[in-house]
C-alpha cells in the first residue's frame, strides 16, 4: 500500500526483493542508489539495518525509519517517549498528510486504504475496535489479499489452504492457548490466522511452530516482550505478538516458549 501511494506522490522508490526479515545490510547496495540518485532525504521502511543508515546519515542525508516492531537488539516498536507507534502506513499517511479526498482522486476508498494500516497495527481486532462492522472487515482482507497477489504463487496457494486447515484440526490446547505444528515448508501462519477469524471469532492466544520454516509464533498473548526480551526475535501486533526465526546458533523450541510463559505466568501469580 506504501508502495502504491509512493507512486501516486512521485516519491522515486527503491523495492526489495527480500523476503520477509528483509535488512537494509543485505541485498543490493542501497547506500550506492541513495549516492547515484543525489538525494537529500530517504525514507526506509521495515528494513532495519543499522550499518547501511549509518553509512546513509554518513553522506549527509536525513534518514526517516518508518517501522513498529521489536527486532533482536534494536527496537523499533516505540517513539521517544515509549508510547506503542501505530503501523508502518499509519505512519506514511501521517508524514505526508494524505487526505482521504486524495486518496479518493486517486481511485482508492479511503476507508479500506487506513484499514489497511490499522488491520496491520493490531489485526481484525484492530478493526473491530475501530468500528470497522463485519462487512467492512471483509472488505479490508479482500484489499489486503489484492495488494499482496503479485507475491502469491497460484499453484501453492491451494496446498497452503489445505495444509493450514490441516494443521487446523490437529491444534491442541495448552493453557488458553492453542498450539498448532506443522513440517511444511511454506508459511501458514496467516492463513491459521485467518482460521481463528472465520473459526473463532475473537482474539485467542496462539503458539505457532513452523518446523519445515524454522519459525515459532506467539500471537495475542500478554508474554510476547517477555519472549522477546528471554530470547530475541521480533515483535509485531501491538506488542502482543512474537516471533522467532532458527537460523543461527541459538535455536528456539516449543518446550523451550512452553517454559518461559509458565515461568512468567507463576511470577505474576507471585505478584497477586
Amino acid at each position: 500500500m506504501i508502495q502504491r501511494l509512493a507512486q501516486k506522490l512521485e516519491l522515486p522508490t527503491a523495492l526489495s526483493r527480500q523476503r520477509h526479515g528483509a535488512s537494509l545490510d543485505r541485498g543490493r547496495d542501497y547506500v550506492r542508489d541513495v549516492k547515484a540518485g543525489g538525494y537529500s532525504r530517504v525514507i526506509v521502511v521495515e528494513m532495519p539495518g543499522v550499518k547501511a543508515e549509518a553509512r546513509i546519515r554518513k553522506l549527509g542525508v536525513k534518514l526517516i525509519v518508518i517501522d513498529h516492531h521489536h527486532y533482536t537488539g534494536l527496537s523499533r516498536a516505540h517513539d521517544k517517549k515509549g508510547r506503542l507507534l501505530p503501523s508502518s502506513l499509519e505512519q506514511f499517511l501521517e508524514m505526508f498528510q494524505v487526505t482521504d479526498a486524495q486518496l479518493t482522486r486517486w481511485g482508492f476508498v479511503p476507508r479500506l486504504v487506513r484499514g489497511i494500516g490499522i488491520q496491520d497495527r493490531g489485526y481484525v481486532w484492530a478493526l473491530q475496535e475501530e468500528g470497522y462492522s463485519r462487512v467492512e472487515i471483509k472488505a479490508v482482507m479482500a484489499f489486503h489479499d489484492e495488494l499482496i497477489v503479485h507475491l502469491r504463487n497460484p499453484r501453492t496457494d491451494a496446498k497452503k489452504d489445505r495444509l493450514a486447515r490441516a494443521a487446523w484440526q490437529r491444534k491442541k490446547t495448552w493453557h488458553e492457548f492453542l498450539v498448532i505444528t506443522t513440517r511444511a515448508d511454506l508459511q501458514l501462519r496467516p492463513r491459521l490466522s485467518r482460521l481463528v477469524v472465520e473459526e473463532i471469532g475473537r482474539p485467542t492466544p496462539l503458539i505457532v511452530v513452523e518446523y519445515g520454516r524454522g519459525l515459532i509464533y506467539v500471537q495475542e498473548s500478554p508474554y510476547a516482550l517477555h519472549l522477546f526480551e528471554r530470547f530475541g526475535g521480533f515483535t509485531f501486533g501491538l506488542d502482543r505478538n512474537w516471533g522467532y526465526r532458527n537460523e543461527g546458533k541459538q535455536k528456539v523450541t516449543l518446550m523451550q516458549v512452553q517454559q518461559a510463559i509458565e515461568e512468567t505466568r507463576y511470577k505474576r501469580r507471585g505478584r497477586v
